[in-house]
C-alpha cells in the first residue's frame, strides 16, 4: 500500500512544519502533497517555502500566495512588502506559478486537491455547510480545469479545521487536511495521511488518517515577536497558543 501525506496552511511556522516532516519521515512516507498557504502569517516564510519546494511532490496555489504575490493595494503594502522582501524574486516566482488544483488516482478513486474551493483560492467553504454546498465542490470548473472527470474525493485546506465528511447520497468523500502552522480547532500541528494504491483504477482499500502533533508553540511566538511581524502580531500569537475555531456554524 502507498501512503501520501497531505499538508496544508504551513503559514511560515517552521517549528510546526519540522515536527510534521519528522513524523512523515518516521512513518516511511515519501510523498507529500501541499494544499497551499505556505508563507504568510508566520515568522519563517522563506524557510517554509524552501522546505516545501524540496520535499513536496506538488503544492497548490493558496489565498496567501495570491495576496503576497499579486496584491499591491497601498493599505496592505506594509504586509505584502514584508513577505516579498523575506522571500525574494525566485521564491515569489515559484509561488506565483503554482497550479490551482491537482488530480490523482488512488485505489480506484479520483482525488482532487485544491486550497479553498472549486471556485477560487479565495472562496471559503466552512466546516459547517449544507450538503448542497459540499457536493458543489466536486464540480469541474474553470478554476479546477475541465480535462479530468469530476472527482470522487476532494481534499482542501484554507479553514484550518480538519475533518472527514462522507456525502453518502452521492458516494463522495470531502476532507479538510487541517493546518500545519495555524490550526484553528486544536492547537497541534495537523496533517492527513491517505493510504491506498497510488495510480490504480481498481477499487481497493483506501484509508484517511488525521494526525495531530504537539510542537514548540512558544518558539514560534518568540520568533514572531523577534521579526516584528506586520499583520496583527498579538492576534496571531493568541491563535497560535489557543486556536480559534472560526468556521461559520449553522
Amino acid at each position: 500500500m502507498d501512503k501520501i501525506a497531505v499538508i496544508s496552511d504551513v503559514h511560515g511556522n517552521m517549528p510546526a512544519l519540522e515536527v510534521v516532516l519528522a513524523d512523515i519521515k518516521a512513518r516511511g512516507i515519501d510523498t507529500i502533497f501541499n494544499l497551499g498557504d505556505v508563507a504568510g502569517k508566520g515568522p519563517y516564510p522563506a524557510e517554509a517555502v524552501d522546505a516545501c519546494r524540496e520535499l513536496c511532490e506538488a503544492t497548490v496555489f493558496g489565498n496567501w500566495e495570491s495576496f503576497i504575490c499579486h496584491d499591491h493595494r497601498e493599505k496592505f503594502e506594509h504586509i505584502t512588502s514584508f513577505y516579498r522582501n523575506k522571500l525574494g524574486a525566485e521564491r515569489l516566482d515559484w509561488l506565483t506559478n503554482l497550479p490551482k488544483s491537482v488530480d490523482l488516482m488512488m485505489s480506484g478513486q479520483h482525488i482532487r486537491f485544491y486550497h479553498a474551493s472549486h471556485i477560487s483560492e479565495w472562496h471559503r467553504i466552512f466546516s459547517f455547510e449544507t450538503y448542497e454546498t459540499y457536493i458543489e465542490m466536486f464540480q469541474n470548473t474553470e478554476f479546477t480545469g475541465q480535462d479530468n472527470p469530476p472527482p470522487d474525493i476532494v481534499g482542501y485546506g484554507d479553514i484550518h479545521v480538519a475533518f472527514v465528511n462522507t456525502l453518502y447520497r452521492d458516494q463522495k468523500i470531502l476532507f479538510n487536511a487541517g493546518s500545519v502552522g495555524n490550526p484553528l480547532d486544536i492547537p497541534m500541528a495537523t496533517y492527513t495521511i491517505l493510504t491506498g494504491e497510488r495510480d490504480s483504477k481498481q477499487l481497493a482499500p483506501l484509508d484517511m488518517e488525521i494526525v495531530r502533533l504537539p510542537y514548540d508553540i512558544e518558539a514560534t511566538v518568540q520568533a514572531a515577536r523577534a521579526v516584528q511581524m506586520p499583520d496583527e502580531l498579538e492576534k496571531y500569537i493568541v491563535e497560535t497558543r489557543t486556536s480559534v475555531h472560526r468556521s461559520r456554524q449553522k
